[in-house]
C-alpha cells in the first residue's frame, strides 16, 4: 500500500473523524509520523489523489470512504456506533470521465531539447537525456497546454497497449478533444499532460510520468480493480520520448512513450463503451492512410522501430 495511504489509514484510525486530504497531512505532522520531507504545496493534492484512486479502484474493498465531497474516513469504523450515523453512509460518487487534469503543467523550454538532441530532425530522445534534464531541475511548470508561452514545450505521458505486434487504437470523439487535427482521427496513445502533482515522494525519478499515464488507461478502459491495477503498474515501461512540433515551429509537444506489455488473459476491448471504435492494429504491416491518424499518433508510429514497438 501506498505510504501516503499507510498514513492516512493511522491518522483516521486515532481520529476517528472525517478529514480532508491536507486535514490528514497537517495530523500527521503534528503526530510525527510523516516523513520530514513529506512536505511541499502538492502534497495535500498528492494525498486527495491517492485517496480517491483508490476507493475508485478498490471499490468496496479499499480501506476508505467518502463522507461529503473531499472527506475521508475509515470504512472499519462504518460499525461504530460512536460515529454518527449520517458519517457512516458512504458517499456515492457519480462516475465521469476523465478529463485534462486541471493542474500546472510541466514543460521544458525547446532550445533545451534540440540541445540534447536533433529533436528537429530526429525526434526520438532517449528517456536518459530527458530524465537528467528533469532531476537537474531543468524544467518548469505552466498553467496549462492551452496556456504556454512561446517556446514552452509540454510534456505528456503517452502510453501504448501492445501484444505480441500489435498495438491497441481508438478513435477520438469530440468529447475527448477539440483539436481540429485530432477530432474523430485514430489514435494508438492514451495520454494525459504531467503536472506538478504527479511529483510524489516516490516518483521523483521520472516525475510521475509512467504513473499518470497509467492512471490516465485506467480510466480510459475501466480498468482500476485491484487485479488489473497490478497488471498496469508491473507490465507498463517508460520506452523513451518523441518530440512533436507545433505548427507556429515556436513550442512543441515531448511524447514520453510507456509501452504497456498487456498479457493475453487481458482484453481491453471489451471493458469501456464509451471509447470509439477499439481495435489491434498489426505494427508490422504498412498503414496505407497516415492521414486517418492524429498527428501524435503518425509521429509514434513513424518511430515505431527507433521505440523498439517491432522486432523481427
Amino acid at each position: 500500500m501506498s505510504a501516503y495511504l499507510v498514513i492516512a489509514e493511522e491518522v483516521l484510525r486515532r481520529v476517528r473523524r472525517p478529514l480532508t486530504a491536507l486535514q490528514i497531512l497537517r495530523a500527521a505532522y503534528e503526530a510525527g509520523i510523516a516523513p520530514p520531507h513529506l512536505r511541499g504545496r502538492t502534497q495535500g493534492k498528492t494525498m486527495g489523489a491517492r485517496l480517491s484512486e483508490n476507493i475508485l479502484r478498490c471499490r468496496e474493498e479499499s480501506r476508505f470512504y467518502r463522507t461529503a465531497p473531499g472527506r475521508f474516513l475509515l470504512r472499519e469504523l462504518m460499525d461504530d456506533p460512536g460515529i454518527p450515523e449520517d458519517l457512516r453512509r458512504p458517499l456515492v460518487a457519480r462516475r465521469r470521465r476523465r478529463a485534462l487534469v486541471r493542474d500546472r503543467a510541466l514543460a521544458l523550454r525547446r532550445e533545451m531539447i534540440s540541445g540534447h538532441s536533433t529533436a528537429l530532425e530526429m525526434p526520438v530522445i532517449s528517456s536518459a537525456s530527458v530524465l537528467h534534464m528533469l532531476q537537474r531541475g531543468d524544467f518548469h511548470y505552466t498553467i496549462g497546454p492551452k496556456h504556454r508561452s512561446e517556446g514552452d514545450v509540454l510534456v505528456w505521458s503517452f502510453v501504448l497497449v501492445v501484444r505480441s505486434g500489435y498495438v491497441l487504437s481508438y478513435r477520438q470523439g469530440s468529447y475527448r478533444e477539440d483539436r481540429d487535427t485530432f477530432m474523430h482521427r485514430r489514435t494508438i496513445g492514451f495520454y494525459t499532460p504531467v503536472v506538478a502533482s504527479d511529483m510524489s515522494l516516490f516518483d521523483q525519478a521520472d516525475h510521475g510520468i509512467v504513473s499518470s499515464g497509467v492512471r490516465a488507461l485506467a480510466m480510459d478502459l475501466d480498468l482500476l480493480d485491484r487485479q488489473l491495477w497490478t497488471a498496469l503498474t508491473d507490465g507498463a515501461e517508460l520506452r523513451s520520448f518523441v518530440f512533436t512540433d507545433s505548427d507556429n515551429k515556436v513550442s512543441g509537444d515531448l511524447l514520453a512513450v510507456v509501452v504497456f506489455s498487456c498479457p493475453e488473459w487481458l482484453d481491453p476491448t471489451t471493458k469501456r463503451l464509451a471509447i470509439n471504435d477499439l481495435e489491434w492494429l498489426d505494427l508490422r504491416l504498412p498503414h496505407n492512410h497516415d492521414d486517418d491518424f492524429d498527428p501524435w499518433s503518425q509521429a509514434v508510429l513513424a518511430a515505431s522501430r527507433d521505440l523498439a514497438l517491432v522486432t523481427r
